[in-house]
């Protein structure tokens, strides 16, 4: 009989590691840089970095992913956490910047998105309620990315709807290839609207084209300055493995 029990007690801690087992974690880093022009000689100063531990399945569904924004000694300036669900292009986010306590969400209630901001004591949300593409919540951009992987190589231009959770609202994105390259997908993202695009210079980014991993990101980020406005960043990205 207490052979009996180890057994099973051996059985199920097996089925612990096993279901545990099945999850890995793809540890990465990205240094961002000030935004400045291509070929620019301006000598580069570290304006902060992110550090990602992303979880996912076995089959490479995102799951989880923690990300802590660090300065130059350092010293935590914000922190973010994704949780995915079903659709990896809509994850549910917290950003919080450790400095002012201003805080960026997206969550989901039932079927129902809510996305907000501010602080504990200004805080304003609003239902999600319409938006005119398929919708994209923070870091599940990466995600749609992928998703639309040969669309993109192959030239062609997709829209998508950006949850914008400082505005509790969304804005159309078009992104398309640039140019030919062997080894990197050079990818522009433009507002869609014409008449507001000259609000927001073009996002430029750079995925491996054998891994599918983000390498580079030159454009508006979601960390503030000292006056609380978005900083534009060159983001280079370094992957453990």
């Amino acid at each position: 009989m207490k052979s009996a029990r180890y057994l099973c007690l051996w059985l199920a801690l097996l089925g612990l590691h096993n279901a545990y087992g099945e999850e890995s974690t793809l540890v990465y880093e990205g240094i961002a840089y000030p935004l400045k022009p291509q070929g620019s000689q301006q000598t580069d100063t570290l304006l902060y970095r992110e550090q990602h531990v992303l979880t996912s399945t076995a089959e490479g569904a995102p799951l989880h992913r923690h990300v802590r924004y660090v300065d130059n000694d350092g010293q935590l300036i914000a922190e973010k956490h994704n949780r995915y669900g079903s659709n990896a292009s809509t994850p549910e986010f917290t950003l919080v910047d450790q400095r002012s306590g201003y805080r960026e969400q997206a969550r989901l209630d039932g079927q129902q998105w809510w996305i907000g901001s501010g602080t504990d004591t200004k805080w304003q949300e609003k239902p999600l309620n319409q938006h005119d593409h398929a919708l994209v919540i923070d870091a599940g951009f990466d995600e749609f990315v992928r998703l639309h992987w040969q669309r993109l190589l192959q030239g062609q231009s997709v829209n998508f709807s950006f949850a914008v959770p400082a505005r509790q609202d969304v804005v159309n994105f078009r992104i398309r290839r640039t140019e030919p390259n062997d080894e990197v997908l050079i990818l522009e993202m433009r507002l869609r609207s014409r008449l507001i695009a000259w609000l927001l210079d073009p996002i430029e980014l750079h995925y491996d084209l054998e891994s599918q991993r983000l390498l580079r990101y030159r454009g508006l980020t979601n960390i503030q300055d000292n006056q609380g406005q978005g900083i534009y960043a060159d983001i280079h990205y370094h992957y453990a493995d």
